[in-house]
């Protein structure tokens, strides 16, 4: 893909002079602004949503915050770069320099060759909240080939590292409202596959609060219509994303303003 080709060199330029694999940080650009093409990429060269300034420059964009659990949108100011190198360059700062409570918080990832363990690392050092986060960039990595721009390092994982990436099973929680039939549904299983997963005695009988195993879910695009009624908000809460995402997705100008019969990407 041509971003991977624009950025791809400044990456590896970043693993010489931090020892930070290349692959993981083309992997992380492509998730986080969809390969280039987020309303903050766009706007602010900014590939990794970090908010601030960046030389006294920011650009201001709507974004999902949470207060007492309950999502709403507020505007936020994003540090605008001049180009993506600089928002590449600031992505290894941060991972070497670390943040103001905690000087080692990425210390981990600094070195490490093996790309399977770096994308590991990066969720374990909490820079993601996703469970999935790991699993997704080494799905980038692997589907295209990004792991060849790393000049060192094991381009290939080992073999419990590959079991590992393949993730048979997350967890949903279950919500007020739900059923088995439903949620079945939502992760393209049946009821009878949810019962023998979480040893149910009673399909009619789940609790709010549950915590249910369920099938993982692949990186294939995943597209919805909107509805009459539908906003981003209910339609984030339907696919258990934020409006933020949503609207990086489809380049949404106005997250306001979606129409009936829309197509949406949401994952």
């Amino acid at each position: 893909m041509e971003f991977i080709k624009q950025i791809a060199p400044h990456a590896q330029k970043i693993q010489e002079k931090y020892k930070i694999l290349a692959s993981l940080v083309i992997a992380q650009a492509c998730l986080e602004s969809n390969f280039g093409q987020s309303g903050l990429a766009q706007n602010g060269k900014n590939l990794f949503g970090i908010k601030g300034s960046y030389n006294g420059q920011s650009v201001t964009m709507k974004t999902t915050e949470y207060r007492n659990g309950k999502p709403y949108k507020t505007d936020a100011a994003f540090r605008k770069y001049p180009s993506w190198v600089e928002s590449l360059e600031d992505l290894a700062q941060l991972y070497t320099n670390g943040v103001s409570w905690d000087k080692n918080k990425y210390k981990l990832i600094i070195g490490e060759t093996n790309y399977v363990t770096a994308c590991k690392k990066v969720q374990e050092c909490g820079y993601a909240t996703d469970p999935n986060y790991a699993a997704k960039l080494i799905r980038i990595i692997e589907k295209y080939e990004l792991h060849k721009y790393d000049k060192v390092g094991n381009k290939k994982p080992t073999k419990p590292e590959a079991a590992a990436k393949k993730e048979e099973h997350q967890v949903y929680t279950v919500k007020k409202g739900d059923t088995l039939s439903e949620i079945a549904q939502k992760y393209g299983t049946t009821v009878n596959e949810l019962v023998k997963l979480n040893n149910i005695k009673n399909p009619n009988l789940i609790i709010t609060g549950q915590v249910l195993k369920v099938p993982a879910k692949t990186e294939k695009d995943e597209y919805y219509a909107v509805k009459k009624g539908d906003t981003l908000t209910k339609i984030a809460k339907k696919y258990e994303t934020t409006v933020q995402n949503l609207v990086k997705l489809n380049n949404i100008k106005n997250p306001d303003l979606i129409l009936v019969g829309q197509k949406l990407r949401v994952r």
